[in-house]
C-alpha cells in the first residue's frame, strides 16, 4: 500500500501542498512483465477539517511513486488529511500539520 510524504506550507492565506506516494502503479499490463501482481493507487482525497481541498482518480499509468501538488485557502495549524485508496480497495491515511 501507499506510504505518503506530505509538505504544506501556509503564505499569505493560501497554502501549497506537495505529496509523494510510494506506489509501483503497476497496471496489469506492467505487473505480467515484472511477475508481480497489479498494484496502482485509484483514488486520493485530501481533507481540512472535515472539507475536501482536493480529489483525483488515478490509474496504473501514472508513474511509479506519484507527486501531486495544489493550492488552497487556509490556515496554518490546521491539519491536512490524505487518504487513498488502491485497486484492491485497501485504504491508507496520513496526516500533516500545516506549517
Amino acid at each position: 500500500m501507499a506510504k505518503m510524504k506530505i509538505k504544506a506550507k501556509e503564505k499569505k492565506g493560501i497554502v501549497k501542498v506537495k505529496a509523494m506516494f510510494t506506489s509501483l502503479m503497476a497496471d496489469k499490463e506492467e505487473a505480467i512483465k515484472k511477475g508481480i501482481s497489479p498494484s496502482y493507487i485509484r483514488y486520493v482525497v485530501a481533507k481540512v477539517n472535515d472539507v475536501v481541498v482536493y480529489e483525483v482518480t488515478m490509474s496504473g499509468f501514472m508513474s511509479e511513486n506519484p507527486l501531486v501538488k495544489f493550492k488552497f485557502k487556509g490556515k496554518k495549524g490546521d491539519k491536512i488529511t490524505f487518504t487513498t485508496t488502491d485497486n484492491e480497495n485497501k485504504t491508507e491515511s496520513g496526516t500533516k500539520k500545516i506549517k
